[in-house]
C-alpha cells in the first residue's frame, strides 16, 4: 500500500517537478510557492509583560487553573510549557501543541486555547509549548532553541506526573506546525547544531497548516521566514538546512499533514512538498488536503481540520 495515505476532499497528485524539488539537497534557486508572508493568526498579546498565574486569558474555557502545571525554562514570560491534565484520569500518552503566529512576538500560547481544551476534555495530556518570537529574543537560534527545550518539558512532566515519554505526540499549526515537525525531527541533528540532543523523541508528529519547507519561501522574499533565519538561503544556507523540515526527512515514525487549499496565508503547496518528501524517504504520511479550507480553521475544534487529527491521533495512540 502506498504509505501516502491522501484522504483530500480535492483529489489531487504531487507533480514529478515538485517532489523533484523538495528531496533535493541544495537549496533551490527559485522559488516554488507563493511568497505571501505566514503572518501570525489574530491573537495579540496584551500590553506589558502577561502573568499566566493572575490573567485568565492563558485559561482555556472549560478548564480550570488548577489542571495547570508550569514548567519554565528562561526567565521570559514566553519560556515556559504549561501542562495540562484533565481532570477525571487521562490517557497514557502526551499531546505536545505548538502554536503558530508567523513565529512573531505578538502570539503565545494562548493562540492554541481552543485546542488545549478539546484535547483535554477528550482526556489527552496536553503540553502547550510556547517560545521567544521574531523581535523578542526569537529568530536565529532563539525560537529553535527554545521550541527545543519547551518540548523537552514533556520530561519534567512525565517524571512529576508518570506520564510516558514513548507515547508522545508533537503537534502544531500554521508556524508551529514548523516548529513541531522541527522539533520531531531533532534527533537527526549534528552535535552542536541548535536543538540537539533531544531529551523526548515523539513517536508520531503532526502539522495543521504548517510551514513546512520554508526554503523556497525564503528565495521568495518571505520577511518572517528571512526574519526567523536571519538572511535568505543563499546568505544563510546553513540554517535553513537545519531548520527546514523538508530537509530533515527520513522521521522514521507516523506522520499527519492536513492542508486547506483555500489556505491564503500559507500555501499548501508547503504540506505537499513536506509529504512527498517524507514518503520519498520511507516515511509514511497521512495527508489531507481539504477543498477550500482555511488558515485558520485547524485553530476550530469544530472545523474540519481539528477532528481528522484527534481520529489520527486516536488511531495511534488511543
Amino acid at each position: 500500500m502506498n504509505p501516502l495515505r491522501r484522504r483530500a476532499l480535492l483529489s489531487l497528485a504531487l507533480s514529478g517537478g515538485a517532489l523533484a524539488a523538495c528531496t533535493s539537497s541544495e537549496p533551490e534557486p527559485t522559488p516554488t510557492t507563493s511568497s505571501e508572508s505566514p503572518t501570525p493568526t489574530q491573537t495579540p498579546t496584551a500590553t506589558g509583560t502577561p502573568d499566566a498565574s493572575t490573567d485568565p486569558s492563558f485559561v482555556p474555557e472549560g478548564l480550570e487553573a488548577s489542571q495547570r502545571t508550569e514548567f519554565r525554562y528562561g526567565d521570559h514570560y514566553r519560556q515556559v510549557s504549561d501542562l495540562w491534565l484533565p481532570a477525571d484520569g487521562h490517557r497514557d500518552a502526551v499531546v505536545v501543541l505548538v502554536h503558530g503566529g508567523g513565529w512573531d512576538a505578538t502570539t503565545d500560547r494562548r493562540n492554541v486555547n481552543d485546542l488545549v481544551a478539546a484535547l483535554v476534555g477528550q482526556g489527552w495530556p496536553v503540553l502547550s509549548a510556547d517560545y521567544r518570537g521574531n523581535g523578542d529574543g526569537g529568530g536565529w537560534t532563539g525560537t529553535f532553541t527554545d521550541t527545543a527545550t519547551a518540548v523537552d518539558m514533556a520530561a519534567e512532566a512525565a517524571d512529576r506526573y508518570s506520564l510516558p515519554t514513548d507515547r508522545v505526540c508533537f503537534v502544531g499549526h500554521s508556524a508551529g506546525g514548523h516548529l513541531a515537525m522541527w522539533a520531531a525531527a531533532r534527533g537527526s541533528l549534528g552535535a552542536g547544531e541548535p536543538g540537539a540532543d533531544p531529551r523526548v523523541v515523539p513517536a508520531f508528529a503532526a502539522s495543521m497548516s504548517g510551514v513546512l519547507h520554508p526554503t523556497p519561501l525564503g528565495f521568495g522574499a518571505d520577511v518572517n521566514v528571512q526574519t526567523l533565519f536571519g538572511g535568505t538561503p543563499d546568505e544563510v544556507g546553513d540554517r535553513y538546512t537545519i531548520g527546514d523540515p523538508v530537509r530533515r526527512v527520513p522521521y522514521g515514525f507516523p506522520l499527519f499533514v492536513s492542508h486547506g487549499t483555500g489556505d491564503l496565508t500559507v500555501p499548501h503547496s508547503q504540506s505537499e512538498a513536506f509529504a512527498g518528501a517524507a514518503t520519498a524517504a520511507g516515511d509514511t504520511v497521512e495527508l489531507h488536503l481539504l477543498d477550500g479550507v482555511s488558515h485558520e480553521d485547524p485553530l476550530d475544534p469544530g472545523g474540519q481540520s481539528f477532528p481528522l487529527f484527534t481520529a489520527w491521533l486516536e488511531s495511534n495512540l488511543g
